[in-house]
């Protein structure tokens, strides 16, 4: 909340409108946009060094900062900082989302790619198509810790999926699928799926895609030619309603009657279960009066 405090000061701040600043945590980014590469220098410049006079007392690690040219431009500007170049790279890595420079999220696949091989080599260890984990086991661990690795940013990366992508993420899950059904490695992955009930992993991340940009990005998605409009579907409930920078205590905590009781008899119930015991209560009120 201290950091909430604290950084709000910049997020607040007016930038430029081809200028929009990001922040998770004490990760920021820029994504500024302009016609030419003069004027992506000088909006860039700008804003680094409004950004710069508020970083006035914190350190800022210009190793890890890396600026990614997304244009056709053979060469862009070079950004610097404290007179030191940031360095260009072709791709970035930002909340476990690498994006590459052509926005083809190949990086990203392959990445993904690497880290799931690795995974499913460990399971291998631990329970082989005949021995150690059971089926039901193995089918769990894929779909609880494997798919949503995967699927991590499908909102972005997977809209809209491509053939390319689709082949390299089928080929992600089949070496999941044989290791689940124990299956030949000649078997077919379409069968595989249908006998476990396993979704293919390319319908999976477009079904993750639409559902986060329709109900959390209320964004218009599309999905097997069908278009999801965020105005025919409820905003979900979130637990903070503002932002902690405008933090009342008594917009939180209140010892008034928030409401009155209706008239006749008011019936309040509870139930609690502790160490395989279970416990149920019940207060009945009339009047403000209990009885």
């Amino acid at each position: 909340m201290f950091w909430n405090l604290v950084s709000n000061e910049i997020i607040s701040e007016e930038w430029q409108p081809n200028v929009h600043l990001q922040a998770f945590a004490d990760d920021f980014i820029f994504v500024i946009s302009e016609p030419t590469g003069g004027k992506l220098k000088a909006t860039a410049h700008a804003a680094l060094t409004k950004f710069q006079l508020w970083t006035d007392k914190l350190k800022v690690s210009t190793e890890k900062s890396t600026t990614i040219l997304i244009s056709r431009l053979v060469s862009g500007p070079r950004v610097k900082w404290d007179n030191q170049i940031i360095k260009r790279s072709t791709s970035l890595k930002y909340l476990g989302v690498i994006i590459d420079n052509k926005l083809n999220w190949a990086d990203h696949l392959i990445n993904m790619k690497t880290k799931l091989t690795h995974l499913r080599q460990k399971i291998t260890r631990i329970a082989g198509t005949n021995w150690g984990l059971n089926k039901d086991l193995r089918k769990r661990l894929y779909k609880t810790v494997a798919e949503w690795m995967i699927l991590h940013g499908a909102a972005a990366w997977a809209y809209p999926l491509s053939v390319r992508q689709s082949r390299l993420l089928n080929s992600i899950q089949r070496k999941f699928l044989l290791n689940i059904t124990g299956a030949y490695s000649t078997a077919a992955s379409a069968a595989q799926q249908v006998i476990e009930g396993i979704i293919p992993l390319h319908i999976k991340a477009e079904e993750e895609e639409a559902y986060v940009r329709t109900d959390r990005l209320r964004k218009t998605s599309n999905y097997n030619n069908i278009n999801f409009n965020p105005n025919n579907y409820e905003n979900g409930t979130t637990s903070t309603k503002f932002h902690p920078a405008i933090f009342q205590l008594e917009d939180r905590i209140s010892l008034k009657k928030q409401s009155l009781p209706v008239p006749g008899l008011n019936i309040y119930t509870d139930g609690s279960k502790i160490e395989d015991k279970i416990g149920s209560t019940f207060c009945v009120m009339e009047e403000d009066i209990t009885k």
